[in-house]
C-alpha cells in the first residue's frame, strides 16, 4: 500500500467487488474510467493523470461534452479528496481494473446512479459513507451538476 496524500490511498484487494455484477451502463463505465484518472491525480500528483482523464473523457463522451463532463467529474473527486478517511480505488493501469471494483468505487457509482435515475432512497447513506461522516453537500452538489450537464437532472437540490 502506498500513501501519497492523507485523502486517497491506492491499494488493490482482489477480494473487492466484481465490476461485471454491477451491470454498469456505458456512461457509468466511462465515468469510472475518468474518475480513476482523477483519483490517481490526487494520489500521485506527479503522474499528471488529469491529462489522461480529459483525453479519456473526450474519447468516451460525445462531442462537445467530453471536457465539460471531465471537469464535472474532477469537482466530485475533489470534493471526496477533502474527506478524513482513505479511499480505495483501482488505477486504470492495474491488471484487475477492468474486472474489479472497490467498495468506495461502488458507493460512488451507486450515488451517481441514484442521482441519474431520481431514486434517492439510499443516496444520503451512501454519500455519508463516502464522505466518512463529513458534510455530503459539496460532493452531492458536484455529482448533481454532472447529472445536470448530461440531462439526467433538470433542477438542482444540493448546494455546494
Amino acid at each position: 500500500m502506498t500513501q501519497h496524500s492523507p485523502s486517497l490511498i491506492f491499494f488493490c484487494d482482489p477480494g473487492m467487488g466484481n465490476r461485471q455484477s454491477l451491470e454498469l451502463d456505458p456512461f457509468e463505465q466511462a465515468f469510472l474510467c475518468v474518475a480513476r484518472h482523477f483519483f490517481e491525480t490526487h494520489d500521485a500528483p506527479d503522474t499528471q493523470c488529469w491529462m489522461q482523464a480529459f483525453m479519456a473523457a473526450e474519447q468516451r463522451f460525445p462531442p462537445p461534452f467530453g471536457a465539460t463532463i471531465a471537469h464535472a467529474i474532477s469537482l466530485a473527486v475533489s470534493a471526496l479528496a477533502t474527506r478524513r478517511g482513505s479511499f480505495a480505488y483501482y488505477r486504470n493501469s492495474h491488471a484487475l481494473a477492468d474486472h474489479a471494483i472497490t467498495r468506495e468505487e461502488q458507493y460512488l457509482l451507486q450515488v451517481l446512479r441514484g442521482l441519474r435515475s431520481g431514486d434517492t432512497t439510499h443516496l444520503q447513506t451512501k454519500a455519508l459513507m463516502l464522505c466518512c461522516g463529513d458534510d455530503t453537500q459539496p460532493f452531492l452538489a458536484a455529482l448533481e451538476r454532472l447529472c445536470l450537464i448530461t440531462g439526467d437532472v433538470t433542477e438542482l437540490r444540493f448546494q455546494p
